[in-house]
């Protein structure tokens, strides 16, 4: 695998900002200067959970070596306390730094698909609200989405009003009181009724969450909700905790599950 750690100025957030991007390399000891002529690799946008980084699931998980046995090229990453969100106080736009300027920062300076069809998005706990919000906002740009226990739709389970004692309240910069989110493109359960009702074509669907999780009834909730507003998906409930072990076990699934063919990929030893 070939690694990158880049750091580029956000015009968006007016400082530097960090991404990780994997590129898988055909074999072991190869450049990745071997790939075919104009190939440009399927990707993966990537997402941590809130408070995490853009270095965790390198950190915390085998993502490289499955990237390198899928083919397929990874963008990790990650808006710390943010929500995902451009901030409702304070105008930082994390939202808009990760889903429109990275996109077009990476493509820049690495060879990645733009085709529909080679582009999936995925994310862990907060990172998988922000996955759903990315995709819903264009469904139509990527083949499949994963969530891995990030089921939840904040607006919905943030205080009415800024209160310190809710377990939301480190996000309250971000998101505000649930009125500054309700039926807006922050609202994933909107967003999805408004996309259905457009007649959107949807990416194929990959949800789980683990039974001992913390945020399992939650979780469980907002599958049967999606699932009864329209939104179809794999379903997935097993056992394990709100962890990276559950996350690295979930990120190989749902990379075998999309089962890419066509890669430049790892020869098989």
């Amino acid at each position: 695998m070939a690694n990158f750690r880049l750091h580029y100025f956000s015009e968006a957030l007016q400082m530097t900002v960090g991404v990780n991007v994997i590129i898988p390399e055909n074999t072991w000891g190869h450049s990745l200067a071997d790939r075919p002529k104009g190939y440009r690799y399927p990707v993966l946008w990537l997402q941590s959970g809130g408070g995490f980084d853009y270095t965790d699931w390198q950190r915390y998980t085998a993502l490289e070596l499955y990237a390198s046995e899928a083919g397929i090229a990874v963008v990790c990453s990650g808006t710390y306390c943010s929500g995902y969100m451009d901030t409702k106080h304070g105008d930082f736009k994390y939202f808009t730094q990760l889903s429109i300027e990275t996109p077009k920062v990476v493509r820049h300076l690495f060879p990645l698909s733009e085709d529909p069809k080679e582009n999936y998005i995925a994310g862990f706990s907060m990172g998988g609200y922000g996955s759903l919000k990315w995709m819903l906002r264009d469904p139509e740009k990527f083949a499949a989405f994963g969530l891995f226990s990030g089921v939840k739709n904040v607006p919905d389970v943030i205080p009415e009003h800024e209160d310190r004692n809710d377990d939301f309240y480190m996000f309250a910069a971000a998101f505000g009181d649930a009125a500054n989110t309700k039926n807006t493109e922050d609202d994933v359960v909107y967003m999805l009724k408004k996309q259905l009702a457009a007649g959107k074509k949807f990416p194929r669907g990959y949800i789980s969450t683990g039974m001992e999780d913390t945020h399992y009834e939650d979780n469980v909730y907002f599958m049967d909700l999606y699932e009864s507003i329209g939104l179809k998906f794999e379903r997935i409930i097993d056992h394990g905790a709100h962890n990276w072990e559950y996350c690295n076990r979930h990120i190989k699934n749902f990379l075998d599950w999309l089962d890419i063919k066509g890669t430049y990929k790892r020869d098989s030893e």
